[in-house]
C-alpha cells in the first residue's frame, strides 16, 4: 500500500500534465511599416514657374487679381486654399515668387504650408 501511496500521487500528476495543453496563442503578423503616401505637391514645384506652368498643375485660379505689377491667384485644394502671387522677373515675365496656405472656411486654423501641398 505505501507503494500506492507514492506511486498515486505520482501517476495523476503525470496524467494532468499529459492532458494539460498549451494555450493557443496566435501568432500576430509582423507588422510592416507604413510608408506615407508621396506628396502631390511640393513647394518646388512652383516657385519659378509662370503662370502658364501653374495654370497646368493647378488647372484655373478660383481668383485672379491684378496688384500693381504683381498677380495675386487663390486655388482651392483638397485641405486649404492655395495663395501664389507671381511678380514679373528682370526679363518683364510673371514669375511665382511667393506660395502660402490659407484655412478653407474662416474658423479654421491656418494650415502648414507642406501639408496643404503634399495633400494636393
Amino acid at each position: 500500500m505505501n507503494i500506492m501511496r507514492l506511486f498515486l500521487p505520482s501517476s495523476l500528476m503525470l496524467f494532468a500534465a499529459a492532458c494539460a495543453t498549451a494555450p493557443d496563442v496566435a501568432q500576430k503578423p509582423a507588422k510592416t511599416p507604413i510608408t506615407p503616401a508621396a506628396p502631390v505637391y511640393v513647394l518646388d514645384d512652383f516657385l519659378g514657374t509662370g503662370a502658364a506652368e501653374l495654370d497646368g498643375l493647378l488647372g484655373e485660379p478660383a481668383l485672379t487679381r491684378r496688384e500693381g505689377n504683381g498677380e495675386y491667384r487663390r486655388y482651392a485644394l483638397t485641405t486649404c486654399t492655395l495663395i501664389i502671387i507671381l511678380y514679373p522677373d528682370e526679363l518683364g515675365v510673371q514669375k511665382v515668387t511667393q506660395v502660402d496656405a490659407t484655412a478653407t472656411t474662416s474658423n479654421a486654423d491656418k494650415p502648414d504650408l507642406d501639408d496643404c501641398l503634399a495633400a494636393g
